[in-house]
């Protein structure tokens, strides 16, 4: 059986009018997998914001604390510690501000209330029990510290945020290690001298 020249234009009707509608649904899936991938990039660009902020806080403590020590500590190694601390992190927080300003983030400028609880808590300190507490502050903070740096060396999705904390995280290591061996003879010297005092 011939097909009829009616038959015939149906079909071609037929499928020239499911091409527009099959070119819209592959248009807007496309313009889904747009939106999700741009959702996606702005959450992983809003946690490496984040993370920068953080690394920010975290350097901006260790100078203010830094600082204060360098003002109030009797230990000669405690001093030489916390101006360790003002050079070393005061570098880190520069390389973080200039990283910030090329992505377009905005940091704080002062340290969060955590960290000014802390300070402010050293600041009512003196002699050797400020010497302790202040290495004590600074074997949690650079826990705290190291954890953040591998962390966004691991997770970060901006390769540059990603090498800046790979690069810090053996610094801070090695800060920690310090303030642990310095904390453990502030601790066993403030132990002798209450053992002294009985």
């Amino acid at each position: 059986m011939k097909p009829t020249p009616i038959l015939a234009i149906a079909t071609a009707l037929a499928m020239f009018s499911t091409a527009p509608a099959l070119a819209q649904s592959q248009d807007r899936q496309a313009k889904d997998r747009s939106a999700q991938t741009q959702k996606s990039a702005k959450k992983d660009s809003s946690r490496d914001a984040k993370r920068m902020k953080d690394l920010a806080l975290a350097n901006m403590a260790e100078i203010e604390t830094g600082k204060l020590a360098l003002e109030k500590a009797q230990d000669p190694k405690v001093k030489a510690f916390a101006q360790h601390m003002v050079d070393d992190h005061g570098r880190m927080l520069q390389e973080v501000k200039q990283l910030a300003q090329a992505k377009g983030v905005e940091l704080p400028t002062t340290p969060d209330a955590k960290h000014r609880k802390a300070l402010k808590k050293l600041q009512s300190l003196s002699g050797g029990k400020f010497d302790r507490e202040y290495m004590q502050a600074m074997v949690k903070d650079h826990r705290d510290a190291l954890k953040l740096a591998r962390g966004t060396a691991k997770s970060a999705e901006d390769a540059e945020l990603k090498a800046a904390a790979q690069k810090a995280a053996p610094d801070i290591q090695q800060h920690l290690k310090m303030a642990q061996d310095i904390s453990r003879t502030a601790t066993a010297k403030g132990e002798k001298r209450s053992a002294a005092g009985r």
